[in-house]
């Protein structure tokens, strides 16, 4: 029986969420939590079944959904792979999860594009990096609505990728941080809809144009000295320019009490940089720390949060295994 296995990585973005879509540039970082996708070859109607959610689901041959509305950005994928001129087997897919959901850490895209690689292999035909980022983004307009493509970009590249709407990812680093720093991710454990605050922040955008325009600017100024940190090694720039960040990111309404109390915590504790990952309004803060800091660190936001973890940045993303 025809089998494949892909596995993707989550991902935060460590600069540029909510204004890499209104035309700025982001700085997104795969993390080692990881997306499963296991595709057989079956017969139509296809079935899907989520181990985590426990959500269950079949497409028929026809894509149309027999079951919850959370297997539709798979029919999305399955609808595109159609009208690229391939023949669709159907099949049996398996999906796991080590990725909190509605976290800001990049589950959907990583699910789309898990299953994506393992449903061409199925096929018999592989993608480059670039048409899989347009693959999985199909799914994620499903998930997301307007999303800019940096999540899926983040999760098939790997590293840390420096991305802009409209031209995908610009450049890429996949060399590992110094061992003397570390990241932390805290989940606040607030759900939420990605596409209410991005279009809360289109609408803000739109009423306070010039505003938002020097906004722009200055997130384009701190991205290119975040880059140019990373590359260098200078950590303790990398955390100030977080803090920044942050702060314009609370401007524009997408932060929250929880959220700011773990940022807070967070340079009490040490920490040389925290923000949040993401939507915003819930979701995740990622926290910058050196690496002898990071215990305490890890204890005070436990305090805040039943889901702190450290985390690595992978240097490959989606892949066969």
């Amino acid at each position: 029986m025809n089998k494949a296995v892909a596995i993707s990585p989550g991902k935060v973005i460590l600069f540029g969420e909510h204004f890499v879509v209104i035309g700025s540039k982001a700085l997104a970082m795969a993390i080692d939590l990881y997306a499963r996708a296991e595709i057989k070859e079956s017969s139509w109607p296809s079935e899907i079944i989520s181990k985590e959610t426990g959500i269950k689901g079949k497409i028929t041959k026809d894509l149309k959904i027999l079951g919850p509305k959370e297997i539709e950005p798979i029919a999305r994928l399955l609808s595109v792979i159609r009208s690229w001129g391939y023949n669709l087997p159907g099949f049996k897919a398996i999906i796991s999860s080590d990725i909190p959901i509605s976290s800001g850490l990049g589950s959907s895209a990583a699910i789309a594009s898990a299953f994506s690689v393992a449903y061409m292999k199925i096929i018999g035909h592989e993608l480059d990096k670039k048409n899989l980022v347009t693959l999985s983004n199909e799914a994620e307009k499903v998930t997301h609505g307007n999303p800019s493509g940096v999540d899926s970009a983040a999760v098939v590249y790997g590293g840390i990728s420096l991305y802009r709407k409209g031209e995908g990812v610009i450049s890429n680093i996949n060399e590992l941080p110094r061992n003397d720093y570390s990241f932390i991710i805290a989940d606040t454990g607030v759900k939420r809809k990605t596409y209410l605050p991005v279009n809360d922040v289109i609408s803000l955008s739109k009423r306070f144009r010039s505003i938002l325009s020097l906004m722009l600017d200055a997130e384009d100024r701190v991205i290119e000295l975040a880059y140019e940190s990373l590359k260098k090694g200078d950590y303790e720039t990398l955390g100030q320019l977080m803090n920044i960040n942050q702060g314009l990111l609370n401007s524009l309404g997408v932060s929250s009490r929880e959220i700011e109390e773990i940022v807070y915590e967070g340079r009490m504790a040490g920490a040389v940089g925290a923000k949040l990952t993401g939507a915003g309004r819930g979701g995740a803060v990622i926290v910058l720390c050196r690496s002898d800091t990071e215990n305490e660190i890890i204890n005070r936001l436990s305090s805040l949060s039943s889901w702190v973890k450290k985390i690595k940045i992978p240097p490959y993303g989606t892949h066969l295994v």
